[in-house]
């Protein structure tokens, strides 16, 4: 026979042999997909996608493997897993397997009756929006309607008609208006909140029941896996799940995760309502556990996850203690290795804290159980390092004050510890108050260094992994280091200097952490009722958080967080932040920090002797156009100094652009406008040795990272970067190669770009510092106005008068920040010798203690000479607020902010006028009586110098300004030595 015949008749053999095994097998297999499956796959899925899921599964039947199957779309957007039983935990096994970085927009899950066959289908396209018009939905949304009448009393048509448009198209078809109606009831109540709800609910089959978990604006994927994990780890098999979302815009999502479950044979007996309580509570709680607090509930027994909880929370606390000791033996890891090294101990740790803060327990003798783990650690505990890693968790507990622990729809784990447990060397000064959170994928520190303090939050999002470890170890200083920071530049406002930081994971939400973060905040600090009742405070003295915003804070999260302390009952929530886009002053969008940037910029340039506004002057910048501080200073260089000023190079987080004959100011202008980073910029508006270098070009991080000390100028700016850019180690390469600094003059736009040595070595190359707490003062103190004004005003009355008082604002920063730059410079030139930024310190610390001291005599003072004191607090309101509400003044604002705010104005008006040295060494007795003398002397100078300028003095313009300058201290000084007799004494 031919070998073509042969071959022929092979094919032919083989093909009916295939066919009659795929017939066989398609005779089998159908029939029982169809008998088995639940009905709601059928009402689901459509056909075509049906026959697709038999078609796999008979072909893997035909062959007799396994039935492990994962279909993927066309467009990769959806994923199909087929397997061949169903078992706790295989869920969250199956979702583990999906690297799409999308967001999950539904998953349903079903299993056969006899287990033979189970489908998870995973989609990440946007569902299809209801759309009334279409018949079909039509047709449903009017059986909606016509069962509420019947069936649903507490809810309107009216709700409902509004519901269905953040409903998707499939869900209107394939959910009944009987749960329709449910999930409205979840999904409004969650509407705009980070909050969980759970319910269950037995079916008729037993053993069966329904989990519905409705979260707001969740990470959908991560939850899915964590529910189906926590279930599985509880021996509850999944047979059908559901994802469904609710989208209402601006970023609000409500989604609703239902299993339908059915308990093993080894887990029956134990589903009591005792066992379904803790259920619920851990369901509600995985939204907002860290991945590490799970996996540490997982891996032992007996280990709830309340109590992996609080472990993990105590071990990333005491790391910023022991880091300082040494940070290779004690990193978070390591520590929590130590703590569960010794799980018995540390447990009973953790059961002290959970004791110590029960809120229906009695008070708890502390000191006993102490002394009795300090003795079990020292006997039982071997390893050195181990043992003080529990002592330091135990020193922890002992210094907690109040935490939330006990609250059920917290979004994060709070505690307010004694502020000066965390005090080292690098650490010298005590705060006021220092709160930790630690939360799903990220932990943060707010400190503060007065009861009334004011600073903004600041959202740390690291490039990976590493960026990530480095920052854990610095995370208590950032925030430590920027309060104290901010209470230097607070020096001109009633509140003291706080700072809140969050580092967050790499792959976390900003906005998600920082609403996690401001909610956990405001549970230890609201005096709603409801909450107070379940917090046990050791502290026991009401506080007031005072934020602003600070890096990676959105204008959406500031509104949240806003109306957030309002529903929560926080008292003036709209104070709790500021910048708000409505009844607030934006920073970003009025440049209020840059003005004030730009004015010791100039300062600086004059004391050099360059006049920017007659002379051409070259400047370099850390921080982009799309940014607050660098991208406002761009506009505001250009608008005070024109063409004088030449933007040599400028470096973001994108990249860099350089141009030795200078960037191009419109196209400046276009990226600040249209908020682009420096890479946006058009290659087309460089000169022939300009360039623009992305960080994913070749060289281009060391490019970015160098510019500041590359370029030589006459200015440097750094408006963005993050701390310590400039350190100890490596201040030498901002040195040109003949050792001059490339910046004779460096204005901190940025907080903590340079560290306090690098500071000193710079200066000691003759480099003019402006340091941050002057510098960029500005911003606070705009938010300080806004705070004022939303004391006093409503927003309607906030908004009528909005653009006047913000200008009459801007004017008053400008003038604060020339009263500064004026004395520091002035200072500087009587001791060159002293650095700049040491003077700068000094100056607030001068300032800081009078108004301390002042704040004690100031109630007396307004009981004897209220109308002195008045005057004082009305010349610092800008002149459209007094108008508008100055007869609320002393009435809607809290007795002590105006007691403060009338001693700092009083401390700040004196130190800018006469200088450092005027007030420092003063005993307090004797500064407090000065500075009253000194107020009332200035009114009569006031008089003496409206006088001769009403007179007709042929100098009498310059005899006023003479008063002005210096005759308040001359008539001190005239009071002090009248009639004492200066005559030798006879001997």
């Amino acid at each position: 026979m031919p070998l073509s015949c042969q071959l022929s008749e092979r094919v032919s053999d083989q093909l009916e042999a295939l066919l009659a095994s795929f017939r066989s097998t398609t005779e089998q297999v159908t029939p029982h997909f169809y008998q088995t499956m639940p009905e709601a796959y059928f009402n689901d899925i459509d056909e075509e996608s049906q026959r697709n899921h038999l078609k796999a599964i008979i072909a893997i039947e035909a062959t007799g493997l396994p039935l492990e199957l994962i279909l993927r779309s066309e467009n990769g957007l959806q994923y199909t897993f087929i397997n061949d039983e169903n078992y706790p935990g295989q869920l969250s096994r199956l979702v583990k397997q999906i690297t799409h970085d999308l967001p999950l927009s539904s998953a349903k899950v079903y299993t056969a009756s006899d287990g033979k066959f189970v489908l998870d289908v995973f989609d990440f396209a946007p569902q299809k929006p209801c759309d009334p018009q279409d018949p079909n939905q039509a047709q449903k949304i009017r059986k909606l309607l016509a069962h509420l009448e019947t069936h649903e009393p507490d809810i309107t048509c009216e709700m409902i008609e509004q519901h269905v448009r953040h409903c998707t198209a499939p869900y209107i078809l394939k959910v009944s208006p009987h749960r329709i109606c449910d999930d409205f009831r979840i999904v409004n109540a969650l509407r705009g909140t980070n909050e969980t709800q759970v319910q269950w609910v037995r079916l008729a089959t037993p053993g069966e029941f329904r989990i519905t978990i409705g979260v707001g604006n969740a990470s959908q994927r991560a939850l899915f896996e964590r529910i189906a994990s926590h279930l599985g780890q509880c021996h509850i098999d999944i047979r059908r799940a559901y994802l469904d979302n609710f989208d209402h815009g601006s970023g609000d999502v409500v989604s609703l995760f239902s299993f339908f479950v059915k308990t093993s044979e080894a887990g029956s007996s134990e589903m009591t309502e005792r066992f379904w309580t803790e259920l619920c509570h851990d369901l509600k709680r995985l939204n907002y556990v860290h991945d590490v607090t799970i996996q540490t509930a997982y891996a032992f027994d007996k280990v709830s996850l309340t109590q992996a909880e609080v472990l993990t929370a105590l071990s990333h606390l005491i790391h910023q203690r022991l880091s300082k000791k040494n940070s290779l033996i004690f990193t978070r890891e390591r520590i929590l290795t130590g703590a569960t090294r010794n799980l018995a101990i540390a447990l009973k740790i953790v059961d002290l804290f959970l004791w110590r803060f029960s809120p229906t327990g009695e008070a708890v003798s502390f000191q006993p159980e102490a002394e009795s783990l300090t003795a079990a650690i020292a006997h039982q505990v071997d390893n050195t390092d181990d043992r003080c890693i529990l002592q330091t968790m135990l020193q922890a507990v002992g210094t907690t004050l109040k935490t939330n622990v006990y609250l059920a729809n917290r979004a994060a784990f709070s505690l307010r510890c004694e502020p000066d447990w965390l005090m080292t060397e690098d650490r010298p000064q005590k705060p006021f108050g220092v709160f930790f959170v630690h939360g799903q994928q990220f932990d943060g520190f707010h400190v503060r260094f007065r009861d009334i303090a004011r600073g903004g939050i600041r959202i740390v999002r690291p490039r990976g992994v590493e960026h990530h470890s480095l920052e854990c170890e610095r995370l208590y200083d950032e925030a430590y280091n920027l309060a104290y920071a901010q209470q230097l530049k607070n020096k001109d406002i009633p509140e003291g200097g706080a700072k809140g930081v969050l580092l967050i994971q790499p792959d976390a939400s900003p906005d998600r952490c920082g609403k996690a973060y401001a909610d956990a905040l405001l549970d230890l600090i609201t005096p709603d009722e409801p909450t107070r009742r379940w917090i046990k405070d050791y502290y026991g003295l009401q506080e007031l958080l005072y934020l602003g915003p600070d890096e990676n804070i959105s204008t959406r999260l500031i509104c949240w967080i806003v109306e957030r302390a309002r529903k929560r009952g926080y008292p003036q929530p709209t104070a709790f932040m500021s910048s708000k886009p409505g009844a607030g002053i934006n920073h970003k969008a009025y440049g209020v920090t840059s003005e004030g940037v730009n004015v010791f910029l100039e300062y600086a340039l004059r004391y050099r002797g360059i006049n920017p506004r007659t002379q051409p002057f070259r400047v370099k910048m850390t921080g982009g156009p799309d940014g607050d501080v660098a991208g406002n200073e761009i506009r505001i260089l250009q608008r005070e100094f024109g063409d004088h000023v030449c933007f040599v190079g400028i470096a973001d987080g994108s990249g860099c652009a350089e141009d030795p004959a200078g960037l191009d100011h419109g196209e400046l202008l276009r990226l600040v406008e249209a908020e682009l980073p420096i890479t946006d910029f058009s290659p087309a508006k460089l000169s022939a040795e300009g360039r623009v270098i992305r960080l994913t070009d070749p060289d281009g991080v060391n490019a970015r990272n160098t510019l500041h000390n590359r370029l030589v100028t006459d200015a440097f700016i750094p408006a963005g970067g993050r701390p310590q850019t400039i350190n100890h180690n490596n201040w030498p390469h901002f040195l040109t190669p003949d050792g001059k600094p490339s910046s004779a003059v460096i204005v901190e736009g940025a907080n903590l770009f340079i560290t306090p040595e690098a500071r000193l070595r710079l200066a000691e190359h003759g480099v003019i510092i402006v340091k941050d707490s002057s510098a960029n003062k500005c911003g606070v103190v705009c938010s300080s106005f806004e705070i004022i004004a939303n004391m006093l005003l409503q927003e309607a009355e906030f908004l009528a008068i909005k653009e006047q008082f913000v200008q009459e604002v801007l004017v008053k920063l400008r003038q604060l920040a020339g009263f500064e730059a004026e004395t520091l410079f002035r200072e500087h030139l009587h001791k060159p010798d002293v650095p700049l930024p040491e003077l700068s310190t000094r100056l607030s610390n001068v300032i800081i203690r009078a108004t301390d001291i002042l704040s004690d005599r100031i109630p007396a003072l307004r009981e004897t000479d209220n109308e002195l004191t008045r005057s004082i607090v009305e010349q610092h309101i800008p002149p459209i607020l007094l108008k508008t509400a100055g007869h609320r003044l002393f009435t809607d604002i809290p007795e002590t902010y105006l007691t403060i705010a009338t001693a700092s104005l009083l401390a700040s008006k004196i130190v800018y006028r006469e200088g450092i040295d005027y007030l420092e060494a003063m005993p307090p007795h004797s500064l407090a009586e000065l500075a009253i003398r000194y107020v009332r002397q200035e009114q009569d100078t006031g008089r003496l110098i409206a006088q001769v300028r009403q007179s007709n003095l042929p100098d009498r313009e310059r005899i006023a300004q003479l008063l002005e300058y210096g005759g308040t201290n001359a008539a001190l000084r005239q009071i002090v030595t009248a009639g004492v007799n200066t005559q030798p004494v006879s001997s």
